[in-house]
């Protein structure tokens, strides 16, 4: 009987899949879900009443030395969709929302949690400084 190899990651075909698998890998390896920063108030509004309770932990926020020293990233594996995480049984809410001002046609909103790269250029950052460079040569 073959050993299972558990050093790869299959990610299947289908937007959320393959996006919630690179969340949660960036989970395994000890990253925090971005809205969780402890600066997030100043780039995404978290509505706790339309997040399951379940998941509420996902959404405290850390204490600022327990994040590296690097800009929010909408575009980060680690940042759920505005849906994602929701009540169940809600339609048409926000467990995110970024701020009208800084967003004002909503396209930073709908591209959260959707990034066709599934890992940001700032995931690679965070990646590298924790395990070394040579993770994606």
């Amino acid at each position: 009987m073959d050993k299972p190899n558990f050093g790869v990651v299959e990610l299947f075909e289908g937007g959320q899949h393959r996006q919630h698998t690179a969340m949660m890998v960036m989970a395994m390896l000890g990253f925090y879900f971005e809205p969780s920063r402890h600066d997030r108030d100043r780039y995404v509004r978290v509505h706790p009443r339309h997040i399951r309770p379940d998941k509420l932990h996902h959404f405290e926020k850390l204490r600022p030395d327990a994040t590296l020293p690097l800009p929010y990233d909408y575009r980060s594996a680690t940042h759920p969709a505005w849906q994602f995480w929701r009540q169940l049984g809600r339609t048409g809410i926000s467990a995110v929302a970024t701020y009208k001002d800084q967003d004002p046609d909503g396209s930073i909103m709908k591209s959260l949690g959707h990034n066709s790269k599934l890992l940001s250029d700032l995931d690679i950052v965070k990646i590298n400084s924790v395990y070394g460079v040579k993770c994606f040569l």
